[in-house]
């Protein structure tokens, strides 16, 4: 596509995905219809700024100006910002999460933790999908409407399958119900957060079991993935549906055995380079374990994107703990 078409294409995406975020307004929490606001998936205070310097984090995102990945040093206002809630909601229901002493013991801790990541999983499905459907609807011969309406449709299926998980967290919250199981523990301090939902599921997997069924799966297995500093070293938390116990407890419970931290750390780097979006950096980790070899995380994304790879959980000997890191992650090979 010459520079011409390709601008074009790129200020189609941009003014559709402009207009979609104009239409995503309201407050996710079910039966609220008020205006939501800036907020954070993980509190600024406390947590953000623990590892930030003059107020700033970086970020790895998807410039979708330049249709490009990126790695950029954004204010804390934006950095991990997202728009899910009122001020109601985000001042009174996450009030025992935002203090300086959390307890870790409790279940609910746990849920309001998933909670706020959910929504931003929701955000991010509804945002994709109003995009395509606006481009759907320029009628533009620069994108391919097959293309398009495939991806509104898987899509809204993922929309589908994090609302299901949504009414879990509620029940368990207004019901004291327990539909997950938890874990967390203590990790030494790193300068990143990461909270998101990733899919245990590979594409092999799934491609097989819709091969059998003749059809899409009904659901996809949702874990909840959280690292951020707290007091003197780092948290990390995990958490999965209780139905999905006998297919990923034996994964899971590798990032818990305190016998072999080593194969934690290494677990939690693979899973933080290949399959989580929401993570951010303090200036200490960028320089340490990114800066110079900002290429090799781009090749590393683009290898886990790529319709070729059928195994997500692909794992390599690599450690952020490791002050050889940066050496040993230039020289892998991901073909």
């Amino acid at each position: 596509m010459n520079a011409k078409l390709n601008f074009q294409k790129l200020r189609i995406i941009v003014n559709s995905r402009t207009a979609a975020k104009k239409k995503i307004k309201k407050c996710f929490y079910p039966g609220c219809n008020e205006k939501s606001i800036n907020s954070h998936i993980l509190q600024r205070k406390g947590i953000l700024d623990k590892i930030s310097t003059d107020s700033h984090l970086w970020t790895f995102r998807n410039n979708h100006q330049k249709d490009e990945l990126e790695f950029k040093r954004l204010g804390l206002k934006k950095a991990f910002a997202f728009n899910c809630f009122c001020n109601h909601h985000d001042t009174e229901l996450f009030k025992e999460i935002e203090t300086t002493d959390i307890d870790f013991t409790k279940y609910r801790t746990m849920l309001l933790f998933t909670l706020r990541v959910l929504y931003d999983e929701i955000y991010k499905k509804m945002l994709f999908v109003e995009t395509r459907e606006l481009i759907l609807d320029t009628n533009s011969d620069l994108f391919d409407k097959e293309d398009l309406i495939r991806d509104i449709e898987d899509g809204k299926l993922a929309i589908s399958d994090l609302k299901r998980i949504e009414q879990k967290i509620i029940l368990d919250l207004e019901q004291n119900t327990e539909h997950f199981v938890f874990k967390k523990r203590d990790i030494p301090r790193i300068a990143l957060c990461v909270s998101t939902f990733f899919t245990y599921d590979t594409t092999e997997e799934t491609d097989k079991a819709e091969a059998e069924l003749g059809r899409k799966l009904d659901r996809y297995t949702e874990m909840f993935i959280s690292i951020f500093p707290y007091q003197q070293g780092n948290i990390l938390m995990m958490g999965y549906e209780k139905i999905d116990e006998v297919k990923v407890k034996d994964y899971f419970d590798e990032f818990f055995i305190e016998e072999n931290p080593e194969l934690c750390y290494m677990k939690i780097t693979n899973l933080l380079i290949f399959n989580c979006e929401n993570k951010v950096f303090g200036d200490q980790f960028y320089n340490r374990k990114i800066e110079g070899i900002e290429s090799k995380y781009i090749e590393a994304t683009q290898f886990m994107l790529d319709k070729n790879n059928k195994n997500e959980r692909t794992s390599f000997k690599i450690n952020f703990y490791d002050e050889d890191f940066k050496q040993i992650f230039s020289a892998l090979k991901f073909k």
